[in-house]
């Protein structure tokens, strides 16, 4: 079958921070889908519209434009389309999409997947241009849909697969998850404009090098954090990759597309130790000539400075690390994260003393908190030696144990997708506003920019910084720092 598999063009607010990532989610589907002799193209509308954005009502429209995208599902005429919704705020534009592909053809079939529709599937399935809804991890179902579709046989038994039989919505749950992530063929960055990627330079996570490339290297997370939807996707266990299977792909980028820098897009990149050491390792030894950053994250549990070293030795120039809360009872009772504060200092400590650099993640706004334990968590990050932050306001995500507690005690008036994310805030509770979590966002990224302002004018810590400025690489990263940083605070 002929399949055209599509990210849906961003609205994001006027002056918010965003980049442009390959998305690895449909690239995986296109892979498995062109293993099993299906016709596939992927149209990643953002990338290819990044450069006319369009501005309306406080919001830019990111990407293609509708008319763009029509004709370029009219060109290929495909039998499915299939739609990514990895975020509840893409939603609107998702639906449009099908909207579009429905309009062109009402027998086209139109498919949708990621973590809002999987987390939501019968909500998503009230909308009649959504014929289908993949939930969660997407290869196996989609492959069974697309030959069922194809030989016209019966689809209610497919696993993790949302759709209707006369009017009706019916969810297959999804009761199993991808074992052997090896037999995965690489994803399909061969049906995407690799070479834009690189010319935009303008990742989520941060860039040192443009020719970047991201990679999975396992899927899932044990943890019970309360805000992370993640859970609806790729399940509550961990499955890794072989360290063999992941160097190989770093080569496969190295060699086909000149890569220079991968970011490895794991929840919990870590949580295997022994494995994480047999990659970096791995690097060194087939000396890949790549730096390394890890955009979702570290566990911070799981580091210890044999590990930090050589992390730095294999390439690693920044440890996104997920703290969340200076507040010990914040983290334990309310997001139920098992980490000790005293351990974040030590690991912080020992992340810069190998000269790798160290960036927070706060969230502040969770119900439960108190104006008391923000500020807590926000003298914690001025204290801990970090050298860039990120503070996000608590967001009930849906699916999420915190959108359930929030629904519950009716903490949101105004649950708007459109405004579903972390630099937005729509939780009230008994003690705070959404307005008052606005300013205290505020005062959290003036007080932390102050903070590294008077910590790097000592001469020691400018020697410091002009010493790690080693070469152009090194003086665009800090230059990006430092702007998203302004920006953020602007």
């Amino acid at each position: 079958m002929k399949i055209m598999l599509i990210l849906p063009p961003l609205m994001v607010k006027d002056k918010g921070l965003y980049g442009v990532t390959p998305p690895l989610g449909i690239a995986y589907l296109a892979s498995v889908l062109e293993t099993n002799g299906h016709s596939v193209q992927l149209l990643d509308c953002i990338v290819e519209g990044y450069d006319s954005p369009l501005r309306h009502d406080g919001f830019v429209h990111l990407g293609l434009n509708w008319q763009e995208i029509e004709q370029r599902i009219r060109v290929f005429s495909p039998d499915i389309v299939g739609v990514s919704c990895m975020f509840s705020m893409m939603f609107p534009e998702a639906l449009k999409v099908a909207d579009i592909a429905k309009d062109i053809n009402s027998n086209m079939f139109v498919v949708m997947g990621g973590a809002h529709p999987s987390s939501v599937p019968h909500d998503v399935l009230r909308y009649e241009n959504v014929d289908f809804v993949v939930i969660g991890e997407g290869e196996e179902t989609l492959l069974e849909l697309a030959g069922a579709l194809e030989k016209k046989s019966d689809i209610q038994m497919i696993d993790g697969l949302g759709y209707r039989i006369n009017g009706t919505v019916r969810v297959n749950a999804k009761t199993g998850f991808i074992k052997d992530l090896d037999a995965l063929p690489f994803p399909a960055r061969h049906l995407l404009p690799m070479e834009r990627y690189y010319e935009i330079g303008e990742s989520h996570g941060g860039l040192k090098r443009s020719r970047y490339a991201s990679i999975i290297t396992s899927r899932g997370c044990p943890g019970k954090c309360v805000y992370c939807s993640i859970h609806s996707v790729w399940g509550k266990s961990w499955r890794p990759r072989s360290p063999e299977n992941v160097l190989l792909e770093i080569q496969h980028l190295v060699k086909e597309y000149g890569i220079r820098e991968i970011h490895f897009e794991d929840d919990n990149l870590t949580f295997d130790r022994e494995r994480a050491r047999m990659i970096f390792q791995g690097i060194i030894d087939k000396k890949l000539d790549i730096t390394w950053t890890t955009p979702n994250g570290v566990a911070i549990w799981k580091l210890d400075e044999d590990l930090i070293k050589l992390m730095k030795k294999s390439g690693c120039y920044q440890l996104n690390l997920g703290i969340e809360s200076g507040n010990e009872q914040v983290l334990r009772k309310i997001i139920k994260k098992p980490l000790k504060l005293e351990k974040v200092r030590d690991i912080v400590r020992k992340i810069r003393e190998n000269g790798i650099w160290t960036h927070g993640f706060f969230i502040i706004g969770m119900p439960g908190e108190t104006k008391k334990t923000m500020e807590d968590t926000i003298n914690f990050a001025t204290k801990i030696d970090l050298d860039s932050a990120n503070f996000f306001i608590a967001t009930p995500y849906p699916g999420t144990e915190l959108y359930e507690i929030c629904k519950n005690n009716e903490y949101i008036k105004d649950y708007d997708l459109r405004t579903l994310m972390v630099q937005s805030s729509m939780i009230s509770t008994g003690e705070f506003s959404s307005g008052e979590l606005l300013e205290l966002q505020k005062k959290a990224y003036r007080r932390f920019m102050l903070h590294m302002i008077k910590r790097e004018i000592f001469y020691f810590n400018i020697v410091h910084r002009l010493m790690q400025l080693r070469n152009m690489d090194d003086i665009r990263f800090m230059y990006r720092k430092l702007s998203r940083l302004i920006k953020v605070i602007g």
